[in-house]
């Protein structure tokens, strides 16, 4: 008798070390994958960041070359990746606004509008309009 009930402890001993080391395992588990959602969703905001920052230096960029009386044909010529650089172009040429609310305005837009592929590029777009 004393070695079934030995047996029947262990048993229930080794249900409980399972059941904890189950709780152990699943905890951790979650633990990593809600670090990488954060992760993930952490580098949107820094690449939504960083295009809401080459939008104001491309607005900033275009009317101080505007200023050197660079003409609209000349960003006309040029094939654009970024959705937005020709919208940003041609608002700069149609407006009186002076820098830097240009500028300020359209990064303001940008934090408005998080769609990030409709930002994206303008720092292509810089190098392809700078001297």
């Amino acid at each position: 008798m004393t070695f079934f009930k030995m047996t029947k402890t262990i048993t229930k001993s080794l249900k409980y070390i399972l059941l904890t080391m189950s709780f152990f395992l699943g905890g951790l588990l979650s633990t990593i994958l809600t670090a990488n959602k954060l992760s993930a969703g952490s580098h949107k905001l820094d690449i939504s960041i960083q295009n809401c920052s080459y939008a104001k230096k491309f607005a900033k960029t275009v009317q101080e070359y505007r200023k050197v009386s660079r003409p609209l044909s000349f960003y006309e010529k040029i094939d654009f990746t970024s959705p937005v650089a020709m919208e940003i172009i041609i608002e700069a040429y149609q407006t009186n606004e002076k820098e830097p609310q240009f500028s300020d305005g359209w990064l303001k837009r940008c934090q408005e509008i998080s769609c990030n592929e409709f930002w994206a590029e303008l720092d292509v777009a810089i190098k392809l309009i700078s001297d």
